[in-house]
């Protein structure tokens, strides 16, 4: 009888642990294979639209929005980099493009409308669509979304770039920036080079072309609004105070429009470190005369709202300028506005690579 009632339990020990070893089996059958990483240069974009649609107002809609300008840079260089691929042509080599943006035109649809996803088929990924029933009304509709479309493509661009920071990133620059405001943030490990005084730090990487800089400063917050004349009147005041040139009659400053519809920075003159070297004219633009060459607004990063300015700056009395962006952070306890900005020189090569890894670097902020 005890030889029997042990030779059952092994019998139902072994039923139990077979049973175990078929559920352990099926459920990892169901899972899915592991997401590959995605594929694609930095704003690189597939474009999957019909070939038999794509041409008139839809082509232009798309290259309005994706090929647009770069903001603020003194020449055009595009937003995104897009390879056009047709709906009906084979999608399994391009399925893992980081970003990838469809153009529908489905007959059945009731109105124009955007669909996102991530990560589909590949990590990390950003899918768009947009689908309308006709070819007129999808352009349109496009054309109408510009602003929320490029937003949502830089913005993913610039978390994942913002990402690779985080891991290799300036420990110099993050261990000035938490001594001068108890914060941190991860600028390209490239910034080395660095100035501090009261309330104000720069870092730059002091080359003579694809040069980078960050600058921190703080000023008084009065309790109203960010609003651009009030940005552009205290970063001229802080500049003017720490990034002086050569010469005692030349500091750096934000960029204006001129009578003569030039930037109002004369030939001449140079920065001492980092060095700076000049960029760009201005077309004529007779209405703007004496306004800031800045876009500007407010909006959402990290779940924060901030004071976004894209920029060109240059040198009173010289001729040296570039490119910039900054973001303001209002400190409502210490009432005080925080200022992180990148700002760069490259005069011989493409601007967009290396402004785009400034504003990235800007979202680490912590």
């Amino acid at each position: 009888m005890h030889i029997g009632s042990s030779t059952m339990e092994y019998k139902l020990l072994s039923i139990t642990n077979y049973l175990s070893l078929v559920i352990i089996f099926l459920a990892c059958s169901n899972e899915k294979p592991s997401t590959p990483a995605s594929r694609g240069l930095p704003f690189e974009m597939v474009v999957i639209a019909p070939e038999q649609a794509y041409e008139g107002e839809l082509s232009d809609s798309i290259d309005a929005v994706f090929r647009a300008s770069t903001p603020v840079l003194p020449q055009h260089e595009p937003m995104f980099r897009l390879n056009v691929i047709w709906a009906d042509a084979n999608l399994t080599p391009f399925r893992t493009y980081r970003l990838r943006f469809i153009a529908k035109v489905n007959p059945r649809a009731s109105k124009a409308s955007i669909g996102v996803a991530r990560n589909v088929v590949a990590r990390p990924q950003l899918e768009v669509k947009a689908e309308a029933p006709s070819v007129h009304e999808l352009a349109q509709f496009i054309g109408r979304e510009r602003e929320r479309l490029q937003d949502l493509f830089v913005d993913f661009e610039l978390d994942n770039m913002a990402a690779v920071l985080r891991r290799k990133h300036s420990t110099a620059t993050r261990k000035a920036f938490h001594s001068l405001t108890g914060h941190t943030i991860c600028m390209p490990a490239g910034l080395k080079a660095s100035k501090q005084a009261k309330d104000f730090l720069w870092t730059g990487t002091n080359l003579n072309d694809r040069d980078q800089n960050f600058v921190s400063y703080f000023y008084t917050w009065d309790g109203q609004p960010l609003t651009a004349s009030q940005f552009v009147e205290k970063r001229d005041s802080a500049l003017k105070a720490n990034i002086p040139g050569s010469r005692p009659d030349q500091w750096m400053q934000t960029a204006f429009i001129a009578p003569s519809g030039a930037t109002s920075a004369p030939r001449g003159g140079a920065f001492t470190s980092p060095e700076l070297q000049s960029e760009t004219q201005v077309p004529p633009q007779k209405n703007l005369e004496g306004a800031p060459l800045i876009l500007s607004r407010m909006r959402t990063i990290n779940n924060v709202q901030v004071h976004e300015v894209h920029g060109l700056w240059e040198m009173h009395n010289g001729a040296l300028g570039g490119a910039f962006v900054s973001i303001e952070r209002i400190d409502s306890a210490a009432r005080r506005v925080l200022v992180t900005e990148g700002f760069i020189y490259s005069p011989h090569s493409p601007k967009r690579p290396i402004l785009r890894e400034l504003e990235a670097a800007l979202r680490t902020f912590k």
